[in-house]
């Protein structure tokens, strides 16, 4: 039994170290390590004989050596290393964000063992770090020396849990002080600071971009980009106060502007097509804080500088990002982006809209526009009410109107909210015990009953 140690607490290891040695292992450790074995009379070998040098770089080298990972990594039914491990004892570096010197604590060579030695179970049994030196005694004790393959095979399940919350605890090290990503402005609030670390819309003029307008500006984008029409959202806290898809760019900020006025004050602007002077000028009376698009002529950017206190900013062309990422307890949540998209027109600007609003969310729409929204709402039926109360100060016959919901409704209270508002298209998602009522309600009370391919919560 041939076994290699490099250890960060030398002290806890040595049990472990003299029972390997009492089993008639041979042991080899890095430099360190070796030292304080040696000192307590257990006999070892140092890898600086089998790799020809000393510890590089201030001992942050050690053990990276193809001699040593060929052991590990090695067949029985292949020749050519020097040595080959049949046991790997490694505990990496303890890393902590707070110390001063992190980034040195961030430990290579040690989570490169641990990996080979856990890929290779089925001939190296590794043993990751204190927590295991008790269930590696024992293993020991049972089974006489090396244990058998489902022993190992646990052991190296172990050790990539290990890994994988050693590298989670070094992201978030490294989150916790975005040292390389732009400050901003301050955060949601001005006493907080914040940091963006991305490829920002291109500046044209204005105040550089807030935290609170880049949240903005990435749902505003979600919900025109891309679209085969002229799209525009208006944004206020993240979510839509109106949006429309028209068959020209003034047509489609003309009825978004229409889906609340007032809310509009002061609002996020997001487009799909190029902003020109003939369109700035439909700005007028309308206090913009951002106005995005992917182009803008100069005649545009000068009247707009000249005419208004606005920042404005060119889209960059930047791809959706794999992953979503979010913090919460302390931690970090990871989810695949939200992308599905419905098949019909409308329902799938409907489920745009949906996507963009805060859960439970309910919108209306009708000819490409928002007219209603209600969002945040912590019963479904109360964002059918309010949604409903708001579109009643609409001039749209009700017949014209469609209903979408990003949850399912599992009672049949909500359609009969809608049924009595004269609405008659409803796009809901499928699912909840009661769906059979559902459908059996809609269908006595002349309602198209829509069903979403998709959920569409946002929390």
């Amino acid at each position: 039994m041939r076994a290699l140690f490099s250890v960060w607490d030398k002290e806890r290891v040595l049990p472990l170290a003299q029972r390997v040695h009492a089993w008639g292992g041979e042991i080899w450790a890095s430099a360190g390590t070796a030292r304080t074995l040696a000192e307590q009379g257990i006999p070892v070998q140092s890898v600086e004989t089998l790799t020809g040098f000393s510890e590089l770089l201030g001992g942050r080298v050690k053990t990276l050596h193809p001699a040593i990972f060929a052991g590990i990594l090695a067949r029985p039914s292949e020749s050519g290393p020097p040595l080959t491990w049949d046991m790997v004892v490694v505990e990496v570096y303890p890393f902590q964000r707070e110390a001063q010197d992190w980034i040195d604590l961030i430990d290579i060579g040690g989570v490169s063992l641990l990996r080979a030695a856990a890929k290779n179970y089925e001939s190296v049994w590794v043993v990751a770090g204190p927590d295991l030196y008790m269930d590696a005694l024992h293993a020991l004790e049972t089974h006489k020396g090396i244990p058998p393959l489902e022993v190992r095979y646990r052991f190296a399940a172990q050790t990539f849990a290990l890994i994988a919350a050693y590298d989670t605890r070094i992201a978030q090290g490294f989150l916790a002080q975005p040292t390389y990503a732009e400050e901003l402005r301050y955060g949601e609030n001005p006493h907080q600071r914040a940091f963006f670390l991305g490829d920002k819309p291109r500046l044209l003029s204005g105040k550089p971009l807030s935290y609170n307008n880049l949240l903005d500006l990435s749902v505003g984008h979600r919900i025109v980009m891309p679209w085969d029409m002229p799209a525009c959202a208006i944004l206020k806290h993240t979510q839509p106060c109106g949006a429309a898809y028209a068959e020209s760019p003034e047509l489609a900020y003309q009825n978004a502007l229409a889906g609340d006025p007032i809310a509009a004050y002061g609002g996020v602007v997001v487009c799909n097509f190029p902003i020109t002077a003939s369109w700035a000028h439909l700005t007028k009376g309308h206090f913009i804080e951002v106005l995005a698009a992917p182009s803008f002529t100069p005649d545009a950017v000068e009247w707009l500088h000249h005419h208004k206190t606005i920042t404005l900013v060119e889209w960059p062309t930047f791809q959706p990002t794999a992953w979503e990422v979010r913090s919460a307890l302390g931690g970090l949540l990871w989810q695949t982006p939200h992308i599905q998209e419905e098949r019909d027109m409308e329902v799938r600007w409907a489920a745009r809209l949906l996507k963009s609003m805060y859960s439970n969310a309910v919108v209306i729409t009708a000819e490409g526009q928002l007219v209603a929204a209600a969002g945040g709402q912590t019963s479904r039926i109360e964002a059918v009410r309010l949604a409903i109360e708001r579109a009643k100060h609409r001039s749209f016959p009700p017949e014209k109107l469609l209903l979408a919901s990003d949850g399912f409704f599992p009672f049949t209270d909500s359609l009969e909210l809608i049924h009595a508002a004269g609405i008659r298209r409803v796009a809901v998602p499928p699912g909840g015990k009661r769906q059979a009522d559902i459908e059996a309600f809609a269908q006595k009370c002349d309602i198209c009953l829509i069903f979403l391919e998709y959920r569409h919560f946002r929390h």
